[in-house]
């Protein structure tokens, strides 16, 4: 069965632990009862009352309770009557201890009943009285069997039903009742029109075929009528029955205003009405608010609508669900209440009168608790208002007391998956008020609130924590945590679920740690009550318990003790199963002893005696001489070492202790640095010896030598006293325990002997002072280093122990210290995270600083080139020493800033498109010529805002340079105040330098302001047409002149400083130069002429002779020869010539 189960996965949840708990087991009690051990009550100082919930010792019952002596070897069963009803109840499966008196509860909520259609779980609760009186069981009777149901159906029978309707109707009946007809489940059928007929009643066990043969019976509808008489003569049984009435019906009554009074009648007998109505008439307000007033409330779970009968199939499924919650529970549309309720499976006593049984079942196992008090009979349940189904709430509970109200806390392990604990507060109304959540929004499977222990951590009677265990939190390496809550001034329980308020096991080991918890007096007498907690899984089902001490600050987060099973006694499984609630002295040693359950069998383990242990070091002589006539000769000294052991506990006063001291002479020195040694051949510092404590103080002497003349002669040696404790048995086979507030290491100091004057008070005078070596400015990223040259002056008495402490910003680091005068050692420690400054810690002369002396020395630091300081920076030296006074003329502190600046590198280039040559004609004052010039500013060090100054020449003289000097624009800049030239005699400079630049020419000025990234380049373009106007005033007919614009860099000089080589930290100038020639144009039309008169009378002269030779004449002759030859008839006068 299902409480089978949830019997035997708790047998694998509980456990404990402590540091003076003597972890082998003082007495072993087993039977070879099913479940024995399960749970465990100290019920006197003499015997125990230990549960076996799965012994089946009749057919149908279960669970036994046995008391057991601690002197003898037998358990017995308690005499326990168990009403008929307790059917296999597993009695013991919840066990607890009234912590005001000495009664106990135990109970069984595992009763099955057989109901016709349902089984359901209750449970039984008996408490035990001081005489093993057992009382009546509680409740006294388990619920009834869900109720019986009737269920009546009222048709509409009238002429407005369409005859195939009506078999329609009469198919959904027979369909929506068939599934029950085997149940306890009684129906009836009734039909109306003007009158109303019954067909058949609850009484007549009719078979479901004889609603087919129902004939229709037209005419009106009177619907309040007829559930009048349906009411009357149906429902008139007085047997406790649940009710049900459906009324089917296609249109609106005759009868309507009869209506409320025939609903209101129905109320009375507690009938549960169904209104469905079927066709287009309930389209209409007034026709829906009929069905309204015919169903029960809320309407909107009682009433349905469908379009037509052939519809009604539909809905089926959902009013049988309304009807039927859960199969073979009809409770009137709700869901079971108490069917399943389990009582008992936790409990708990109320601090004045009662107690609480937890019902983990109750309301579809939301869970509840019942309250019982002396006139109690039966007890309402006391549900959460925001707890989900299946949630186990009850699965756990306890009870706090406060000084003002009470608080009942219970664990709902399941809720959403992971668990919730939920506080009712006895003395809040609205009763929906006083529920308060405590949220888990941890792990799923943690099952948070498995087990909840309350706490009184000052032994006041009220609860100071309350422990809440999730044995399931699954860790990297552990099983289990235990969160510790408070109750705060409000009286209100307040879990914060940190690291500071967990507890935890052993890590790596998984063991379900949290199973069982229970509070323990105080173990450790330290005026705080402690606690155990059960990991019965650990060590492969073995097992563990955990102690963990309490503290004014609530429980100390590591436990003291881990008591492993197998550590107790071979054999042991699931030890720490279940631990008792209370710690009563059972060994007659006047100390509480505990009472741990594991699978089958209950451990008792006592608690040893505590004593603590005082430790003191003597030293003779009591001071160091400084006054030695010879430094190769040690010193002589004897430490004698005293332990006092004090009972703090009883039985304590007759232990003893074997205890294991070492003495460790001047423990802070590293070796070989030490001064003080047991023996001058191998100069051994430290000595161990044994000693046996009783309780009387014991002393023991331990000479040792100190080297003469030490480089230290101020610093005191620590010596350090360390021991380890061992309780010696004695009779009854305990052994005394060491409290945890006994220092096991203990530094002892002896210190030398100063020599101050008749008064012994040395008064120095020390003067420090400090500057910056060289350095007017902190130069970022130019300057590597920093030096700091610090100056240190003894004057009247000697200064012991004399040191400068150095303060430097965050971004320097520490490189070197350098000695000018006197003996120094420096350490220094920079700054981390930005947070602090740096600090060099400087040893003066160490250990005199002699009167009339001096120490110079020089600390270099690194500055960090990316680093953002302000723009001053402090340095601090401060004097100190280990002298008592100072004179009241000694400057111990210095403080002086230095500024700091930026390197910046930003070089200025021309462009490779800027124009470079152009020319102009002479004496033309209209021409234009484009020119282009660029600037590209290249960053190369850090980001920074700076100006680009960019200056061109725009007018020479009264005359423009530029066509259009308004239209000159640079992208990116502004154009500022022209400039006017140095030089007003332009015409002299030009032709003597032929350089057209501001010196001669009014210059536009254009500031170009940018924030630059380091690496990045920006480009300055200067464009338009240059004019030749400018020229003819100049004078000259053929020059060539350099057109120069220039750039150059402006910028916070106060936070920046330009980085170059030659020192004079000036920023870039760059000029771009462009050529302009002017020529004048040569006239070449005198040539021309005279070239052609001359070619003219050149070729006359050569006619001329060529006619004088007779060139014209004979190549006359040949041409007309050569043409009369030719014609027709002259071949005879063609012969005769040749």
């Amino acid at each position: 069965m299902i409480m089978d189960w949830i019997i035997n996965l708790s047998l694998y949840l509980t456990g404990v632990l402590t540091f003076n708990i003597d972890p082998v087991a003082w007495k072993h009690i087993s039977t070879p009862a099913d479940g024995f051990g399960y749970k465990v009550v100290q019920w006197n100082p003499n015997s125990l009352l230990i549960s076996a919930p799965l012994e089946q010792y009749e057919q149908n019952r279960r669970g036994k309770v046995y008391k057991c002596q601690v002197g003898g070897s037998d358990c017995k069963a308690l005499s326990i009557t168990v009403p008929s009803q307790g059917i296999n109840m597993s009695l013991g499966l919840s066990m607890t201890k009234d912590p005001m008196s000495s009664k106990a509860m135990v109970c069984g909520p595992t009763i099955p009943r057989e109901c016709k259609t349902i089984t359901t779980y209750n449970g039984m609760c008996f408490q035990i009285e001081q005489s093993l009186s057992v009382g009546s069981a509680v409740p006294s009777s388990l619920e009834e069997c869900p109720g019986q149901t009737d269920i009546a159906f009222l048709l509409d029978g009238s002429g407005s039903v369409n005859p195939t309707d009506f078999v329609r109707m009469k198919t959904f009946v027979k369909d929506l009742i068939s599934p029950f007809l085997e149940r306890d489940t009684r129906f009836a059928l009734a039909q109306y029109s003007g009158y109303c007929q019954i067909h058949f009643k609850f009484t007549d066990n009719v078979d479901i075929s004889q609603v087919d043969k129902i004939s229709q019976q037209g005419g009106g509808t009177y619907t309040a009528a007829a559930i009048t008489k349906v009411v009357q003569e149906i429902f008139n049984s007085e047997e406790h029955r649940k009710r049900i009435l459906i009324v089917i019906t296609d249109g609106q009554s005759h009868d309507s205003p009869k209506l409320k009074n025939a609903a209101s009648e129905a109320e009375k007998k507690n009938i549960i009405r169904f209104a469905i109505g079927v066709g287009r008439a309930f389209r209409t307000s007034s026709a829906m608010e009929e069905l309204n007033t015919i169903a029960s409330s809320p309407s909107n779970k009682h009433v349905f609508q469908v379009g037509s009968f052939e519809a009604l199939n539909q809905i089926k499924d959902t009013l049988q669900s309304s009807i039927f919650p859960i199969e073979g529970s009809l409770t009137n549309g709700e869901s079971i209440k108490m069917e399943m309720a389990q009582e008992g499976f936790s409990a708990a006593y109320l601090p004045l009168e009662g107690y609480l049984l937890g019902s983990v079942g109750a309301f579809q196992w939301r869970g509840a608790y019942l309250e019982y008090k002396r006139s109690t009979i039966k007890a309402t349940p006391q549900q959460s208002q925001k707890m989900e189904p299946d949630s186990y709430m009850g699965y756990s509970m306890a009870v706090a007391r406060t000084r003002f109200r009470q608080l009942t806390i219970l664990g709902a392990p399941r809720f959403n998956h992971t668990g919730r604990v939920v506080v009712f507060y006895s003395n809040e109304k609205p009763i929906e008020a006083n529920e308060k959540p405590i949220e888990f929004s941890g792990q799923i499977g943690a099952y948070f609130g498995a087990e909840i222990c309350v706490v009184d951590l000052e032994n006041d009677f009220y609860t100071d924590l309350v422990l809440i265990s999730a044995p399931m939190f699954k860790d990297k390496d552990r099983e289990g945590l235990v969160f510790v809550c408070t109750i705060n001034t409000l009286f209100e329980l307040v879990c914060t679920f940190n690291a500071e308020m967990t507890l935890k096991g052993a890590a790596g080991i998984i063991g379900r740690f949290g199973t069982s918890l229970a509070p323990l007096p105080d173990l450790n007498v330290d005026g705080f009550n402690d606690l155990a907690v059960g990991a019965p899984l650990e060590n492969n089902g073995q097992g563990s318990v955990y102690i963990f001490h309490g503290s004014s600050n609530g429980i100390r987060k590591i436990y003291s003790q881990r008591i492993s099973g197998s550590d107790v006694q071979s054999g042991l499984m699931f030890f720490g199963l279940s631990i008792s609630p209370s710690s009563l002295d059972m060994s007659l040693d006047s100390l509480p002893d505990l009472a741990v359950g594991s699978k089958g069998a209950v451990i008792i383990l006592r608690s040893r005696p505590i004593v603590t242990v005082t430790t003191e070091v003597f030293f003779s002589p009591s001071k160091i001489s400084t006054k030695s006539s010879s430094c190769n000769t040690p010193h002589k000294n004897t430490a004698k070492v005293c332990f006092t052991m004090t009972k703090k506990t009883a039985e304590a006063t007759k232990g003893q202790a074997r205890v294991n001291y070492t003495l460790t002479l001047d423990v802070t020195r590293q070796a070989p640095n030490y001064r003080a040694y047991y023996n001058s051949q191998d100069k051994i510092r430290k000595k161990t010896e044994t000693v046996t404590l009783t309780n009387e103080r014991m002393c023991f002497d331990q000479p040792f030598l100190i080297m003469g003349c030490p480089d230290d002669a101020l610093n005191e040696l620590s010596n350090e006293l360390d021991f380890t404790f061992e309780g010696i048995q004695f009779s009854g086979g305990l052994s005394p325990s060491l409290s945890p507030q006994s220092r096991t290491t203990s530094y002892h100091p002896l210190g030398f002997e100063i020599n101050c004057g008749t008064d012994n008070n040395c008064v120095d005078n020390l003067k420090v002072d400090f500057n910056f070596t060289g350095s007017l400015e902190m130069k970022v990223g130019i300057d590597d280093v920093l030096n700091v040259t610090v100056s240190v002056e003894s004057l009247e008495e000697n200064s012991y122990n004399s040191r400068v402490i150095v303060t430097y910003p965050a971004g320097l680091s520490f490189r070197k210290f350098t000695t000018i005068q006197g003996r120094v050692e420096c350490n220094s420690m920079d700054s981390e995270h930005g947070v602090t400054p740096g600090q060099s810690d400087c040893v003066i002369n160490k250990p005199i600083f002699r009167s009339n002396s001096k120490a110079v020395f020089v600390l270099s630091y690194g500055i960090d080139s990316n680093r953002q300081f302000e723009q001053m920076v402090t340095f601090t030296a401060n004097a100190s020493s280990g002298n008592n006074a100072h004179s009241l003329s000694s400057e111990l502190f210095r403080e002086k800033k230095i500024g700091v600046k930026y390197s910046i590198y930003v070089l200025i280039t021309r462009h490779e498109d800027s124009t470079q040559y152009i020319k102009f004609t002479a004496g033309k004052n209209d021409l234009q010529k484009h020119v282009k010039q660029s600037f590209v500013v290249v960053n190369y060090v850090r980001d920074f805002n700076l100006t680009v100054i960019i200056k061109v020449p725009m007018k020479l003289g009264d005359k423009s340079i530029w066509a259009d000097q308004n239209s000159i624009q640079i992208p990116g800049c502004h154009r500022d105040k022209n400039e006017g030239p140095i030089s007003t005699d332009f015409v002299y400079k030009l032709k003597k330098d032929s350089i057209l630049d501001c010196s001669v020419a009014t210059c536009g000025v254009f500031m170009c302001n940018v924030f630059i990234r380091k690496d990045a380049h920006n480009s300055f373009n200067i464009s338009g047409n240059l004019s030749s106007g400018w020229i003819e005033q100049i004078g000259l007919e053929s020059a060539q002149f350099s057109l120069v614009s220039t750039a150059t860099l402006a910028y916070d000089r106060n936070q920046y400083i330009y980085f170059s080589s030659d020192s004079k930290n000036n920023p870039h100038f760059q000029t771009i130069e462009t050529q302009v020639e002017v020529y004048t144009e040569v006239n070449f039309t005198k040539e021309i002429i005279g070239g052609a008169v001359g070619g003219l009378f050149l070729l006359a002269l050569i006619t001329a002779g060529l006619y004088k030779a007779g060139f014209f004449k004979s190549h006359y002759k040949q041409m007309m020869n050569d043409a009369s030859g030719d014609m027709p008839g002259n071949d005879g006068e063609a012969a005769l010539a040749e």
